[in-house]
């Protein structure tokens, strides 16, 4: 009796193939801290998008960020969120035992689906959510017609 290799055998073998390959980034401080908190870089501020029927509505959580700060454009379908949030250092001789909180400069951009009426768009923050209503051009509203 003869042994014959199966034909898709070598294909099976592609995943470990590929961690031996990305192992070495594996190896970079940063990817490796974006990987074990669950975030990527990019994703601050977390928002949610979502429209009423006459407009988006936009919550932005930035907690420690200040008001003076925050900084809300619109041009063209992108609305654009920036600011920077500051957190006072530790003393100098102190050794973090962790440090998840990030500072500095942030910029968020986001490309809505619809037009906006840019001279009604409104924003508000409160207990560090920021909130943005970008009301839909008249000509973009959903209407309803009547069939005669």
């Amino acid at each position: 009796m003869s042994l014959t290799r199966w034909p898709f055998e070598d294909r099976l073998s592609w995943p470990g193939e590929m961690f031996r390959t990305l192992a070495p980034l594996l190896q970079d401080p940063l990817l490796r801290q974006a990987l074990s908190t669950g975030r990527g870089a990019g994703v601050f501020p977390p928002v949610n998008v979502f429209e009423n029927g006459e407009a988006y509505l936009v919550r932005a959580e930035i907690p420690g960020v200040s008001r003076e700060s925050l900084e809300v454009s619109v041009k063209g379908d992108e609305l654009t969120l920036r600011g920077e949030r500051k957190i006072d250092s530790a003393e100098p001789s102190a050794a973090y035992h962790r440090r998840e909180r990030s500072a500095g400069s942030f910029r968020r951009a986001l490309t809505l689906p619809k037009p906006v009426d840019a001279e009604r768009i409104s924003a508000s923050y409160k207990n560090g959510v920021l909130e943005v209503v970008l009301p839909f051009v008249p000509e973009a509203k959903p209407r309803k017609i009547t069939i005669n």
